[in-house]
């Protein structure tokens, strides 16, 4: 039997928060693997798309400065934690635009999209 990492496998060894920081220096949206790594680890922690939509509305609203100070950014500890460090690498970025929060925000929103779609293929965590 031979032991063969998956695709899947492959995207959970992704670093989400250099990714997200390397797209949003670059002025615009992480790549799409980084998306979906971020999309398996928040799977995997059982978040609600609905959790990751708001948390996208929160940081188009307030920014990205606003959403890292949330004790809370969504509903678990550990989902919380996994949003905290994502934020933070976003914080992190110095060089913004205009469209920064936008960008971070509609990223949140792919993330969401994504876990949802594993959901609906059977693929994710029921929810």
């Amino acid at each position: 039997m031979t032991n063969r990492r998956t695709d899947e496998d492959e995207l959970r060894t992704i670093d989400v928060p250099a990714g997200l920081v390397a797209g949003l220096r670059s002025g615009r949206a992480p790549a799409g693997e980084v998306t979906v790594a971020a999309a398996l680890a928040a799977d995997r922690l059982g978040t609600q798309p609905r959790s990751l939509t708001f948390l996208a509305e929160v940081v188009r609203r307030g920014g990205v400065g606003y959403a890292v100070t949330l004790p809370e950014p969504l509903p678990t500890p550990e989902q919380a934690a996994l949003a905290a460090t994502w934020l933070g690498a976003a914080d992190s970025v110095t060089e913004r635009g205009p469209a920064y929060d936008e960008t971070v925000a509609r990223w949140l929103e792919s993330v969401a999209l994504v876990v949802a779609a594993r959901r609906q293929a059977g693929a994710g965590r029921p929810g």
